[in-house]
């Protein structure tokens, strides 16, 4: 896996592609994806002829950019959470991790909901991204751009279905072919998604002036989001029935 987890100062730092292994055995290539330096150092080091299976980053674009001159090719895949509830629960984070260093996010800390929502500057970050317009004002052409991305690029995922998503995820990518045990990594699984959801331990604000101001910030997103639940089941069509 290609993301920010394989990003220790030490290891991006390195002249050769290697490979860092955490928790119960996860395999990080010492590449970060989630900025452009780490795209550009992952072109260089030719990251996509080593046996890398994913790519994580915000920057479609760029990272298309580390295909090019390789017989190789990318799929595009995304799960994706309601706009305002992602931005709430990133709330809810600030308040109890300590660990926060960056002013630009720890000032968020103590902030009540009515505060954080007119303070954050959440403005449509996925339209941006996928029309590659992450500055000025926006419009619906640049919706329309990035519906198209979706539409035509990607297999949609949403956390609201995550099971169903990871098993189109595993079907498009073949990832059971590399499982000695399919009932265990089932299993594995449904207990990493039912322990992992979070989202119930705190309160949504559904129906507040909070939960309104950040869907106007985020106007644009949210129906990105509802276009991406319709292509969702549009896609169990074909994605359901793979074998």
């Amino acid at each position: 896996l290609a993301s920010s987890m394989g990003a220790t100062e030490e290891l991006i730092q390195d002249l050769a592609l290697g490979v860092l292994t955490k928790g119960n055995g996860a395999r990080y290539i010492n590449v970060d994806t989630s900025t452009l330096k780490g795209i550009e150092r992952a072109k260089q080091l030719k990251l996509v002829e080593t046996d890398v299976d994913v790519i994580t980053t915000p920057f479609i674009y760029e990272a298309a950019g580390i295909f090019d001159d390789s017989s190789r090719t990318g799929k595009c895949f995304t799960l994706l959470r309601h706009p305002v509830d992602r931005a709430i629960s990133l709330y809810h984070h600030y308040q109890v991790d300590t660990t926060m260093t960056n002013p630009n996010i720890s000032h968020y800390r103590g902030m009540t909901i009515d505060q954080y929502s007119n303070e954050v500057s959440e403005n449509n970050w996925m339209v941006r991204f996928l029309s590659n317009k992450r500055s000025g004002p926006l419009s619906w052409h640049d919706l329309e751009n990035a519906k198209e991305v979706f539409g035509r690029k990607c297999l949609v995922g949403l956390l609201d279905e995550a099971e169903v998503s990871l098993k189109r995820f595993e079907r498009l990518f073949h990832w059971q072919e590399r499982v000695s045990d399919p009932a265990i990594k089932d299993q594995c699984i449904h207990q990493y998604l039912a322990n992992g959801d979070r989202r119930k331990e705190h309160p949504t604000y559904e129906g507040t002036q909070a939960w309104e101001t950040l869907r106007k910030k985020n106007e644009y997103d949210v129906l990105l989001f509802e276009y991406a639940k319709n292509l969702f089941t549009q896609q169990s069509a074909v994605y359901d029935k793979m074998s």
